[in-house]
């Protein structure tokens, strides 16, 4: 299946997040809104779309939850090099998986 990936840098970083991607699946389905979010300590990862739960953890932090995830680690990894690839290169990453 062909996978699309479009990113979009942020003007300003909000809570860490640098930018947004959209990735499309066989022209068929697509998951915007995954966060490009910078680390503490500089480094860059995806983070999937969610919704506040009303739950909360032992600290008393609002807990969340993805709407959409990969299911696998290796899809995961693969998805966000592609994900970081465009982000980084300001163009659009097609690959086949």
């Amino acid at each position: 299946m062909r996978i699309d990936v479009r990113t979009k840098a942020l003007e300003e970083t909000i809570n860490g997040v640098r930018g947004v991607a959209t990735v499309t699946f066989g022209s068929s389905f697509a998951v915007r809104n995954i966060s490009i979010v910078e680390s503490k300590a500089g480094n860059l990862f995806m983070s999937m779309p969610s919704y506040k739960m009303k739950a909360v953890d032992e600290n008393g932090k609002p807990q969340f939850k993805d709407i959409a995830y990969p299911v696998t680690r290796d899809f995961r990894e693969q998805l966000q090099e592609k994900i970081l690839q465009s982000y980084e290169s300001g163009e659009g990453v097609s690959f086949e998986a």
